[in-house]
């Protein structure tokens, strides 16, 4: 029932545990001298002795005091449980998707969203429910046993034979509800991708008038989601009665033990009271552990997700890149996406000089930007095949890769908050001046200034802002952030003519300090790269500068010719 890899991200909170546990167990021994209390009370009420009422009172407000003290106690250290586990799971998460560098962008939005949230938000019930109280139910039914073998060993043993029915039959359990469990996350996190995919796009849905087949799609994945959960709770009430059918059982087969041991010998009647008391509390423990079990096991179902992304292996590589770029070589590179057995890129050679403005052409799905990804650390391969200053990718740690190779695309996203902290975060050394510089390069600054300055909010995405100004922003983001690479992956695809020109008028700048690469589909705007390489399925074909490859009549011509012909002349 214990998942030894959640069990190894417990971390300090283990001591919380073992103090829940421990106060589990005085809860136990309040319990026995409450009923002791109200055992004397009765005995000596019925053989009419003398009432011992401060001992009676002494014993019941001591065990009272003891019960809601150590009820309180278990409230505050599964609490405690709780937020130690979900702080230090959400820091790991934090620190995996860091650790393991732009590769983390394979995952989807939705994905690590949940992760985040929801999964974590299940296993609160495992690590805050679960696990304090299957170690508690085992401490107190100690507590329970040396009670009752105090008083009589049958009792004790009867007692230590039907103790061990519940968990066993959990155990039984563990495989069907596990897989139930399994198919029920499943589900939800279908319907949570469906729901939040469906949220970003909401706009596209309504202009294509698509959002009807998509509300069928949330409709249908919604019902298959409760089914599912029906299913679920079907089969956790069934146990749930299944199991206080087996405690009750228990008890009544402890009270009978009980009188036939008080029939046998000489046991004072508020010990036999008191065994009444405790035989009714003694199986509670659990009880309540079925419950939570039924609770935990979601957790874990969920919790799957999350230790499968953790346990990703990290980049263990200390190599530095290097501080000057003389070259950045690809040779012999070839890419299989893991969904698909078609290259995605076949054979590829290429080279990157420094303070050099190379391009990378072709039509839609040749394997540009899956090129760029790699190039950039966003995506790992036989990194053997890629070296920067002939020191191989694959001895280089990703970190190191990130911070110096940056890929803009036409998406690059603008955060929620002002101008000035969504261009700060790549250099929070950066002076207001440069800021200034940068901004009116990319012909922005005046119309920050009119909305408010550096101050200006942004909403998430950039959204009370031009795609074009969103666009620009994000160049004057990454001209901050100085790396030695910049790659600009289709960084001018949907804006307008006025901000195109301004941005490749910068990346031309860049490219006299810097190495640049420049992925696009449209030729007008890589006329006056040093090198054009032009891609075809996976390979590339044609390798020269514009002029070079006009006087080819190849693809490169074609598709200029082509574009020429619907935009009209460059």
């Amino acid at each position: 029932m214990l998942d030894k890899y959640l069990f190894q991200h417990v971390g300090k909170a283990k001591i919380y545990i073992v103090n829940s546990v421990i106060m589990m167990m005085m809860r136990v021994l309040g319990t026995a001298m409450i009923a002791l209390s109200f055992g004397l009370l009765i005995e000596q009420l019925y053989f009419a002795k003398e009432l011992s009422f401060l001992k009676i009172i002494s014993l019941f407000f001591v065990g009272l005091f003891v019960r809601v003290f150590s009820l309180y106690k278990v409230t505050k250290y599964q609490s405690n449980i709780i937020g130690e586990v979900k702080a230090k799971l959400r820091k790991k998460l934090i620190t995996k998707a860091m650790s393991i560098g732009p590769s983390c962008s394979e995952f989807s939005t939705s994905h690590l969203i949940t992760m985040g949230s929801d999964t974590i938000e299940q296993l609160e019930n495992y690590y805050g429910r679960f696990l304090p109280q299957y170690y508690g139910c085992y401490g107190a039914s100690l507590v329970t046993f040396v009670i009752f073998l105090c008083i009589d060993i049958r009792i004790a043993l009867l007692f230590l034979l039907l103790m061990p029915i519940i968990p066993l039959f959990l155990k039984l359990m563990l495989s069907i509800v596990g897989k139930m469990q399994k198919k029920y996350w499943g589900k939800y996190q279908d319907l949570a991708a469906l729901f939040l995919d469906s949220l970003q796009g909401i706009t596209t849905l309504k202009i294509f008038r698509a959002d009807k087949k998509r509300a069928e799609e949330l409709d249908k994945s919604s019902e298959d989601f409760r089914k599912q959960t029906m299913k679920i709770l079907a089969m956790q009430l069934n146990s749930i009665t299944l199991i206080e059918w087996i405690a009750y059982g228990s008890s009544i087969a402890c009270i009978l033990m009980s009188f036939y041991v008080f029939t046998k010998t000489n046991i004072a009647l508020s010990f036999l009271l008191m065994i009444l008391f405790l035989a009714m509390e003694a199986f509670r423990p659990m009880i309540t552990l079925t419950s939570s079990f039924h609770v935990a096991m979601t957790g874990v179902a969920a919790g799957k997700s999350l230790i499968e992304f953790l346990a990703l292996e990290e980049d263990t590589n200390d190599g530095e890149f290097p501080s000057e770029i003389k070259s950045i070589k690809a040779k012999n590179l070839s890419f299989v996406y893991p969904s698909s057995e078609k290259k995605a890129l076949d054979s590829i050679d290429i080279e990157v000089f420094n303070k050099g403005y190379v391009s990378i052409v072709g039509e839609s799905g040749c394997g540009k930007s899956t090129l760029a990804k790699i190039l950039s650390g966003h995506l790992r391969t036989n990194e053997a095949c890629i070296s920067v200053n002939d020191l191989a990718y694959s001895k280089i740690n990703s970190s190191s890769i990130a911070k110096n190779v940056l890929r803009i695309s036409h998406d690059a996203h603008i955060f929620e908050g002002s101008v000035y902290e969504n261009l700060v975060m790549a250099n929070e050394n950066i002076s207001k001046e440069e800021i200034k510089s940068v901004l009116e390069k990319v012909n922005l600054y005046k119309e920050i200034m009119s909305r408010g300055g550096l101050d200006m909010p942004l909403l998430s995405g950039g959204l009370n802002i031009s795609g074009g100004q969103r666009q620009r922003l994000a160049l004057a983001r990454a001209m901050l952030y100085k790396p030695l690479v910049y790659i600009f992956d289709e960084a001018t695809s949907n804006i307008d003519i006025e901000s195109e020109e301004i941005i490749l008028k910068n990346i031309k700048e860049l490219a006299k300090e810097k190495s640049v690469v420049m992925v696009s589909h449209r030729l007008s705007s890589i006329r006056d790269s040093d090198c054009i390489y032009v891609m075809h399925k996976g390979k590339i074909i044609e390798k020269a500068t514009h002029d070079a490859l006009m006087k080819l009549n190849g693809e490169y011509k074609r598709i200029y010719d082509a574009q020429s012909i619907l935009e009209g002349d460059f």
